[in-house]
């Protein structure tokens, strides 16, 4: 079974369940695409949309496209798309998605995007299976979940079916890994793409299994084990290992290839919104320390951008060393655009008294005071945003449950604010 050929037919399959959408899609098809098998006699097909997470870095959008490449092999009576979680613009935008694709072909034309979809379903046949993240406004049709982070108290998943399976496994350290161990469970379907997708995703989401940042367990060395072998069974352990930090080595530098992208892309480049009920908050990765990316021409116009019509948005910097054996560094700012200082030393204070697990937060060397922001460094660079989200998630819904409308206090949206995405 081809992955490219696969994908052709992706969108394909899915201009048959949506046929509006797809023909008001500004994604025009440039290739000529497979006709998808006719539904068998008496038999009614069923589309299964594979959707990853909105920041789509290359976890999220490896997992949607080999998941459903495995099951599309496996249920053969059932239709399954992968759907990349951010508007077709912003594609460009994912540095070491694209290079990724780019060497195993995948082009642009091949892929569904969010936009390529309506707001929302309302065909209740439609399934709807989630990876790498489990908080989705189509949570009613979701019937199938895999994940690597702690479930949120969220109104979302209040919302999904009784019959949605959970696979919740916050000790990986990819979510690619629960992916791969669905692929080597069957000798079929089989294809070198999505052999070298998901092993190069493993590598780089668990920081090549450094022993500093522990972001792995022994089921990701495993995982990626097994797809070596898959790749080279020639090679001894020495040459796998080195082959491995030349491959790290690149997908960092992909990654963080930010020379093509203006400073509010960058901001937009790895983006999360934590919303509840009268708050967003975008919350962007940054691939460099928060405290560095302010001292960049023009860095105060692009976070006013980003966060314009929010009161509070936060900034997470992570810093790769190219070099082996270097120091991760991270950092978390707290900007509230508004002024809000109250807010601002609310979700501070909570961020300092974590200890599930503990961020041993500090402040930086160089103090700043950028826009009345709070600039930490974090020395627990085992800690990532799945640990940081709940901590500011709970703060801003104490203040939403508090009985007094203090205005000092807490600040209430009168509606959604505009994130200036695309």
């Amino acid at each position: 079974m081809c992955l490219l050929r696969f994908l052709l037919q992706s969108r394909s399959t899915l201009s048959r369940y949506l046929p509006d959408k797809a023909a008001s899609s500004t994604a025009a098809r440039r290739t000529p695409t497979p006709r998808p098998p006719p539904p068998q006699e008496g038999h009614q097909r069923k589309l299964n949309l594979v959707i990853g997470n909105e920041s789509c870095d290359l976890d999220s959008a490896v997992s949607a496209l080999t998941l459903a490449f495995i099951y599309a092999g496996r249920q053969k009576d059932q239709d399954f798309v992968p759907v990349l979680n951010i508007p077709r613009i912003d594609y460009p935008l994912k540095t070491e998605v694209r290079h990724m694709f780019q060497k195993c072909h995948i082009t642009p034309e091949m892929l569904v995007f969010r936009d390529d979809l309506p707001e929302k379903l309302t065909n209740p046949d439609i399934n709807v299976i989630l990876v790498d993240h489990h908080v989705n406004s189509w949570a009613a049709n979701v019937g199938e979940i895999l994940d690597h982070r702690p479930m949120e108290k969220h109104p979302a998943v209040g919302h999904l079916p009784m019959h949605c399976v959970r696979h919740i496994e916050p000790e990986l350290g990819s979510c690619a890994t629960l992916v791969g161990e669905r692929y080597m469970a069957e000798q079929e379907p089989r294809s070198a793409d999505v052999t070298k997708l998901l092993h190069a995703t493993i590598v780089l989401d668990t920081i090549n299994f450094s022993p500093t940042a522990k972001r792995f367990c022994a089921r990701d060395l495993a995982m990626v084990e097994q797809l070596e072998q898959l790749q080279r069974e020639d090679l001894d352990d020495g040459e796998r290992k080195r082959l491995r930090c030349k491959l790290f080595d690149e997908l960092v530098a992909a990654r963080a290839d930010i020379s093509k992208l203006t400073l509010f892309e960058v901001l937009r480049k790895d983006m999360k919104r934590l919303q509840t009920e009268r708050h967003m908050v975008p919350m962007a990765g940054l691939p460099m320390l928060a405290r560095d990316f302010i001292d960049l021409p023009d860095a105060e116009n692009a976070i006013r951008q980003f966060g314009c019509g929010t009161n509070l948005l936060v900034l997470l910097g992570m810093y790769v060393p190219p070099v082996k054996g270097g120091q991760v560094m991270r950092d978390v700012a707290l900007i509230s655009l508004s002024g809000h200082a109250p807010l601002v030393e609310r979700v501070r204070q909570a961020l300092l008294a974590c200890s599930t697990p503990s961020l041993d937060l500090r402040p930086h060397a160089r103090d700043t005071n950028f826009m009345g922001g709070s600039f930490l460094r974090q020395h627990n660079v085992q800690a990532t945003r799945k640990h940081i989200l709940p901590v500011i998630r709970r703060v801003l819904q104490e203040l939403e449950a508090s009985q007094r409308c203090d205005c000092d206090d807490v600040y209430f949206f009168k509606e959604k604010p505009k994130l200036g995405l695309s």
